[in-house]
């Protein structure tokens, strides 16, 4: 349970990183996206609110099925964020 608490916390600094930055850690090279930095801050918002979930469910236990579906609607809003800012 402690270790899903640090991954979730790692996942969440990884996020404040891409968020802060403009770039997402660990990738160089973008194919075929328009406005990097606009990318990188939606999914790095993405990723610091699974993180977050991800820690959260250390002090609130949630159902795996319930994390699975709240992670799927926070990848289904980042990516219909996207498409709405033509960042694709």
């Amino acid at each position: 349970m402690i270790g899903i608490f640090i991954f979730g916390v790692v996942i969440a600094v990884w996020g404040i990183c891409a968020v802060v930055k403009g770039r997402l850690p660990f990738i160089s090279r973008y194919q075929s996206v328009k406005k990097i930095s606009l990318h990188s801050r939606i999914e790095g918002g993405a990723v610091l609110c699974v993180g977050l979930i991800m820690a959260a469910q250390y002090f609130m236990l949630l159902q795996p099925v319930t994390i699975l579906v709240i992670i799927f609607m926070i990848c289904i809003v980042a990516f219909v964020l996207e498409i709405a800012l033509k960042v694709l």
